[in-house]
């Protein structure tokens, strides 16, 4: 069975109502920004390539030469990321993406 909360770097995502906290503060997502971030929390410290996100978090109709992926990618990191600050999503050049951060305490 899956955990009904994912915590990571004061991030909360609720996965019954999918829904993302930050420091106790609700952030609003889009279905698939959500599906995209908690495809990437799943696998955190892990490198994850358009190819395996496409396929687990977009639908067949998923094209391969678009940049929809990096779109998304950095909506997200506009909502995450505080000024300043290093982004949680970390690009691996010609390798994928790798959301950064340990799970929290109580997680």
């Amino acid at each position: 069975m899956l955990p009904e909360r994912l915590r990571v770097a004061g991030l909360e995502l609720d996965t019954r109502a999918h829904r993302l906290f930050k420091d106790g503060r609700e952030i609003p997502l889009t279905a698939r920004e959500y599906a995209l971030l908690e495809y990437l929390t799943r696998r955190r410290g892990e490198v994850v390539g358009r190819a395996e996100i496409a396929e687990n978090v977009w639908d067949e109709s998923y094209d391969p030469f678009s940049n929809v992926i990096g779109v998304y990618v950095r909506r997200l990191r506009r909502k995450l990321d505080d000024p300043g600050s290093e982004s949680l999503i970390r690009t691996r050049r010609g390798e994928g993406y790798e959301l950064a951060g340990a799970p929290d305490a109580d997680a």
